[in-house]
């Protein structure tokens, strides 16, 4: 049980979020008998389950107050 309760501990808010979209692009399936809900609501699913979206997680944006600017800018002053 510890196991199952550490597992979903470590769901993030963009992987809830596909669960619930993909509850209801299932749900619509169920009333509309659409194949674009069904096929929605399977990569969705799956995305989920096995908590792949973007290759290598290219995707996620963790942002930390230690982390430095990778781009340094200047501010441009045109001459005449």
């Amino acid at each position: 049980m510890e196991q199952i309760k550490n597992y979903f501990k470590s769901w993030g808010p963009t992987r809830i979020f596909r669960l619930v979209l993909a509850g209801i692009l299932g749900i619509a399936y169920y009333y509309n008998r659409e194949s674009f809900y069904l096929f929605g609501a399977i990569i969705l699913g799956l995305q989920v389950v096995f908590n792949i979206s973007c290759p290598g997680g290219s995707c996620e944006t963790p942002i930390r107050k230690d982390d430095k600017s990778i781009i340094k800018t200047e501010k441009y002053e045109p001459t005449k």
